[in-house]
């Protein structure tokens, strides 16, 4: 591995940020995925609406999973999914007016949040009932990735430069300046950190105090994901491709080169392991804390989207060219 010092300091657009000085990034040398035996049976759904694509994923409180369907190019009503471990799929409509969903995520009470391009943060329980959505505090306020904490719902906001907290007990949004946000994760300790492509880098809000600060990365990153062990992992799609790991108590970067396989969507598993998707190639892949990556069998022109983690360990995903939602059972 080749170790290099980034710059001490950037600068950002709506605050003076402290930024994380004398980071090592550590580049892993290019990976190869593991030629063994396959990680695992695969399984595709057909998803019941023709011509829409599955995109995000998560895993319902109902023990079902989640996921948005919404193809901007098909004049087909944008759709909520529902997948059963065993496969049943059930689809509900969110009459917004031809919107394009974007994320979705367990929330609590047995509500799921999603976002649009319109200015309203949706809402959807577990039993399939359509909620009233809630509006945002602009209607400038472009929603995209979510992330939960707690009673608070977490999302960005790229038009503002923000990320934006609604509280679902006092129903108050609260804004938080950083720069330009693609996707946001709250660890444990209720500490939020969010990809910054045009930096690029890995940042880092305090929301008791507002401080934000940012960590340089080589790679351009884009989805998050915390592991078992509080590391942040993201994903790199554009060139240079790759994946990427910081530790937050040193604020070390490991990063491990990719080539023409697409990372987007990432997800930490129960084994400490981490899953990401390869939407170029067509298929999942697994990798450890030293870079060691083992894949899913490809599928062709699938495009592999978003990805999300079962409790019991096996990965599930969209593929948005499929049309499919997929698993891999592990062995």
């Amino acid at each position: 591995m080749l170790t290099h010092q980034r710059p001490s300091a950037v600068h950002l657009f709506a605050l003076v940020f402290a930024v994380v000085a004398a980071l090592a990034i550590v580049l892993g040398a290019t990976l190869s995925a593991a030629q063994a035996a396959p990680v695992g049976k695969l399984k595709q759904f057909k998803v019941p609406t023709a011509d829409i694509q599955p995109r995000s994923i998560t895993n319902g409180s109902d023990g079902n999973l989640w996921f948005t369907l919404s193809d901007p190019n098909a004049n087909v009503p944008s759709q909520i999914g529902r997948i059963t471990p065993a496969g049943v799929i059930t689809e509900f409509d969110p009459a917004c007016n031809g919107c394009i969903l974007t994320d979705i995520i367990q929330g609590p009470g047995d509500i799921l949040y999603y976002t649009s391009n319109d200015p309203f943060l949706g809402r959807i329980t577990t039993s399939g009932q359509i909620l009233d959505p809630i509006a945002m505090p602009e209607t400038d306020v472009l929603a995209g990735n979510l992330a939960v904490h707690d009673d608070e719902i977490w999302f960005t906001d790229f038009n503002n430069d923000s990320l934006w907290r609604y509280d679902v007990v006092s129903e108050q949004f609260t804004q938080f300046p950083v720069p330009e946000p693609s996707d946001v994760v709250v660890d444990e300790a209720g500490i939020v950190w969010f990809t910054a492509p045009l930096e690029p880098g890995i940042g880092r809000l305090d929301p008791a105090t507002g401080a934000v600060t940012l960590t340089p990365t080589t790679l351009v990153p884009r989805q998050l994901t915390i592991a078992a062990d509080g590391d942040i992992w993201f994903t790199a799609r554009f060139t240079p491709q790759g994946v990427g790991r910081l530790v937050p108590a040193t604020g070390e970067v490991t990063e491990f080169p990719l080539t023409d396989v697409g990372p987007e969507g990432i997800a930490a598993s129960p084994d400490g392991t981490v899953w990401f998707t390869q939407t170029t190639k067509g298929n999942i892949a697994q990798i450890t804390d030293s870079g060691v990556i083992t894949e899913g069998k490809v599928v062709k022109n699938s495009e592999p989207f978003g990805i999300t983690v079962a409790p019991n360990g096996a990965p599930w995903y969209t593929m948005m060219s499929a049309n499919k939602i997929a698993t891999l059972q592990l062995r």
